[in-house]
């Protein structure tokens, strides 16, 4: 028994106990607050500088094709698909844009700037409008567009970012057969000569506080010469019973006073006996000398 317990104190001594065993430190524990810190910040630019830049987005939506799916079948509908990606896919690449995804009927891409973007949309507009004269269907297959700059995430395969929402949301403000702009596209244009474009209104969408303002852009001749002679509108006049600041009434008040003035003093000229007098476009007469 004795024995025993001597071989057991000794085992505990002898052997390494759990204080002994060094800590398993998580990958940067050492570092301090000030490091970790940095760290981050460095992560952050490369991020930023990796995968944030100034883009343009543009949606597109097909509208027409439910329509054409209830009258001849999906079938229809899956070939005015393919067409309308004969369309616009070449073109979104020959103005150096990128699609990223095709969803159905719509499709979403990008441009380094507007300049590009408004080009590649004015040509797909025109390349369906070819096509609903060469089909000449009853009811021509219409394409909104909405375009916006901004910084986005541009990954291998995709974007994200508030740039997308808002070129979204854009799009869904756009009538069939249009291309709108965001403000912020429309002033990046590097000529606006080559697209004429159009303040058409003021929107508030999803996610955003303030209302935007937004452009359209016309690839229709015929809209543009309609555009520009609405745009040569009066001034409004100032609503019915208005009434006027306290120095404008002064100072309306002096120069009718002094219009008065005058008129009087000229006719009192004109009318007295004695000298002849005329106006100063003429000769005036000298008065008769004294006999």
């Amino acid at each position: 028994m004795f024995r025993a317990e001597a071989n057991f104190e000794g085992v505990r001594c002898g052997g390494m106990g759990m204080e002994d065993h060094p800590e398993k430190k998580e990958p940067g524990q050492d570092m301090d607050v000030d490091e970790l810190i940095a760290q981050r910040e460095r992560l952050d630019k490369l991020f930023k500088d990796q995968f944030t830049k100034a883009i343009t987005v543009m949606f597109t939506d097909l509208k027409g094709s439910t329509s054409i799916a209830e009258t001849q079948g999906d079938f229809a509908v899956r070939s005015l698909i393919k067409q309308h990606n004969e369309i616009l896919f070449p073109v979104v690449k020959k103005c150096g844009g990128t699609l990223v995804k095709s969803m159905g009927d719509g499709t979403m891409s990008y441009f380094p700037n507007p300049q590009e973007a408004v080009r590649a949309a004015v040509e797909i507009q025109k390349g369906m409008d070819a096509f609903n004269l060469e089909r000449k269907i009853p009811t021509p297959i219409l394409m909104r567009i909405g375009i916006h700059t901004g910084e986005g995430i541009v990954e291998k395969n995709d974007i994200f970012g508030d740039v997308v929402n808002v070129a979204s949301r854009i799009e869904g403000q756009a009538n069939p057969g249009e291309i709108y702009l965001s403000e912020e596209a429309y002033n990046a244009l590097s000529d606006k000569a080559e697209t004429y474009c159009g303040f058409v209104k003021e929107a508030t969408l999803k996610g955003k506080r303030a209302p935007v303002k937004l452009y359209k852009a016309f690839w229709n001749p015929s809209e543009v010469d309609r555009a520009i002679a609405a745009s040569t509108v009066k001034a409004p006049e100032a609503p019915a019973g208005r009434k006027l600041p306290l120095p404008v009434k002064i100072v309306l008040s002096l120069a009718v006073t002094l219009l008065v003035a005058f008129a009087v003093v000229r006719w009192m000229g004109s009318s007295s006996s004695g000298d002849e007098r005329r106006t100063v476009e003429h000769s005036v007469a000298v008065p008769d000398a004294p006999k």
